[in-house]
């Protein structure tokens, strides 16, 4: 009969020491290879090539020759990279972004006003006034030109009245500066800004007015005409040579009249000139 082992004590046997087949594996080293200090443990890498182990700062496996390094850490890598992202830029910068236009934009031909109500041929010039006009959906109408108001430098003001109807159907803007007052001599007159002679403030009442579609505006122009000076042909006064009036003149009370305008002038584009566009309304004399 055995004897039971007393306790705390245990009796050991041959089996219980274990052999090469119990726990984990061990890496056999290759027979050159020297065993590696342990401060050196964390920076030790294995060669996926033939499993040698080797210090992390190296380039390539002192065994076998293989790159250990991965491939963003190589200087190829990062030379192609940089040439890609060139040829990229230079791609968008010269292909995908539309290209600039560096010469002066000329502004779009106008199309030809037509008179409404008319023939299609209908002149443009010396329409009577009350005649209306189609310039590309914007109805133009002079309905009146009359005297109004002295200017503070004696010009004589006249007013021109315009009716404006817009049948397109987007906003269309209407400008001051396409209307013009012709003299009868061929002069041009641009449009007033300036005093009465009571000190009033007279202008147009539009200037880059926008007009919204099916819209209607009345416009209303000043335009100051200069009274011509006077002559000696006219009834002016002559001197003599000592700078005194000559015996028997009389000096005029007043001037010279202005004159009477003999058109209204309008210009269908705010931005291309041309004669041939060039809308005029009749003044009755």
């Amino acid at each position: 009969m055995a004897r039971k082992p007393r306790f705390g004590q245990r009796t050991w046997n041959f089996s219980d020491g274990g052999n090469k087949f119990n726990g984990r594996p061990r890496y056999v080293r290759s027979r050159n290879q020297k065993p590696i200090s342990p401060a050196l443990k964390r920076g030790v890498i294995h060669c996926k090539r033939c499993g040698s182990r080797v210090v992390g700062n190296v380039a390539n496996c002192p065994f076998c020759g293989r790159p250990l390094r991965p491939v963003y850490a190589r200087f190829w890598f990062w030379l192609i990279v940089v040439v890609v992202v060139a040829l990229g830029v230079v791609f968008i910068v010269n292909v995908a972004l539309p290209e600039e236009n560096t010469m002066p934009s000329s502004p779009a031909e106008p199309k030809l006003p037509r008179v409404v109500g008319g023939a299609e041929d209908s002149s443009l010039k010396a329409l009577a006034l009350g005649t209306t006009i189609d310039n590309s959906g914007l109805e133009v109408t002079v309905s009146a030109v009359s005297a109004g108001l002295k200017a503070a430098n004696g010009a004589q003001i006249y007013v021109v009245e315009v009716e404006f109807i817009n049948t397109g159907e987007e906003a269309t803007v209407l400008y001051s500066t396409q209307w013009m007052l012709e003299l009868p001599d061929g002069t041009r007159l641009d449009t007033f800004v300036g005093s009465a002679a009571d000190g009033a403030t007279i202008s147009s009442n539009f200037e880059a007015y926008t007009l919204a579609a099916n819209g209607r505006f009345s416009g209303r122009l000043y335009f100051a005409v200069p009274e011509p000076t006077a002559t000696e042909e006219e009834g002016g006064v002559s001197e003599d040579v000592d700078g005194t009036e000559p015996e028997g003149t009389e000096q005029a009370d007043t001037g010279p009249a202005a004159p009477t305008p003999s058109a209204v002038v309008y210009q269908p584009s705010a931005l291309a000139y041309s004669e041939e566009l060039l809308v005029t309304w009749e003044v009755a004399r």
